[in-house]
């Protein structure tokens, strides 16, 4: 009986396909990368201590830094400022790096690292957000940035907010860096108390951190507020009156304001 040259070729071929088969079967499924929303570029070093510098980060604060990689920023503010972190990336390889070099830094008690999705992180403990992000994952960020306890400070690295203008922008080695403080939110109608004065409504329109008001008083005498300020949670203003410009500065907390005028202590509440 004559042998398919054919058939002499392709049993062995067979053979050798199923011994891999076999073995890869025996090691299981191959563990996928995740697809990530935004490369792993490292920050330089330069660049992570402005970054902390501009933040005014403390051993008070905590710290939280959105796509961590290798977690330089969270390590660095842990070591050279007694600040507690968290940091957050989609990649496990990243986490586990991370881990390993707050242990190397003796820092592992101080910062935590996940593997998670920034957007599932919970930033209301945050004083300090920082970030080296796309400017599309910055946008959509934003509106929950904004709700963050105000006072808070955000750092980015390269990109910034649109609308939201920072506070200040440095370059370093040709890196651009943000900061924003989040504002508390004060827009709507305030029914405004004196003692030994007459009440006023201050009503106030608010985009992020840009303010003005009018002051209505309750016989409908309006006037504009002059120098309107919001950063963190403190408020200034000026309303010029017949008894000349008074001044009021003070801090809002929630519905509720309260500081000092020139015409006596003031308080607020959202009506």
């Amino acid at each position: 009986m004559q042998h398919s040259p054919f058939r002499s070729t392709l049993f062995p071929l067979l053979s050798t396909l199923t011994s891999f088969t076999l073995v890869m079967s025996a090691m299981g499924p191959a563990k996928a990368r995740p697809a990530l929303d935004v490369p792993y570029i490292k920050t330089p070093d330069a660049v992570v201590d402005r970054m902390l510098e501009m933040g005014q980060v403390g051993p008070d604060d905590i710290l939280v830094d959105l796509g961590s990689g290798d977690g330089r920023i969270p390590i660095a503010a842990a070591v050279k400022h007694g600040t507690r972190g968290l940091g957050v990336d989609l990649d496990p390889a990243r986490t586990e790096e991370a881990r390993a070099a707050a242990q190397q830094a003796g820092v592992a008690d101080r910062v935590t690292f996940r593997t998670e999705n920034l957007f599932d992180t919970d930033l209301s403990e945050a004083t300090v957000v920082t970030m080296y992000l796309f400017p599309e994952i910055n946008l959509r960020l934003r509106p929950e940035l904004l709700k963050l306890r105000p006072g808070t400070r955000i750092v980015s690295h390269a990109f910034h907010m649109d609308e939201w203008t920072p506070e200040r922008h440095d370059v370093v080695a040709s890196n651009d860096i943000f900061l924003w403080t989040v504002p508390a939110q004060v827009g709507g109608l305030w029914r405004v108390h004196v003692p030994g004065h007459r009440d006023f409504v201050l009503r106030v329109w608010q985009q992020f951190d840009r303010v003005q008001a009018t002051a209505t008083s309750l016989d409908e005498h309006s006037i504009p507020a002059i120098e309107m300020k919001v950063k963190g949670p403190e408020i200034h203003y000026t309303l010029h009156t017949a008894e000349g410009p008074l001044t009021y500065t003070g801090t809002v907390d929630g519905k509720k304001m309260r500081g000092t005028s020139s015409v006596g202590d003031w308080t607020a509440e959202k009506m």
